[in-house]
């Protein structure tokens, strides 16, 4: 499934050799649409890029009263997996 990671700019880099890493509690946020967070105008205001992600047979779980803005991911998600919008 290709979901969306919006990313500060500086962590570019370390995603795209390393991957989305899992916080503590195992899970990567993303979103079912890039701009389900924030339009692309706000992103690149406060120095962040939108990340098109295949999540591939990871789980995921959205929540009813969040669904439309937020689905989490549990698990890393590979490099080969994500792609920068907007290049």
């Amino acid at each position: 499934m290709i979901l969306y990671h919006w990313t500060k700019k500086e962590n570019l880099e370390n995603i795209l050799n390393t991957g989305l890493r899992p916080n503590r509690m195992g899970i990567v946020y993303l979103a079912p649409e890039p701009e389900a967070w924030k339009t692309r105008e706000q992103g690149e205001e406060q120095g962040e890029v939108c990340l098109e992600v295949e999540t591939g047979d990871l789980k995921l779980t959205a929540f009813e009263d969040c669904e439309e803005w937020e689905v989490f991911c549990w698990g890393h998600i590979s490099p080969e997996n994500i792609k920068v919008l907007g290049r």
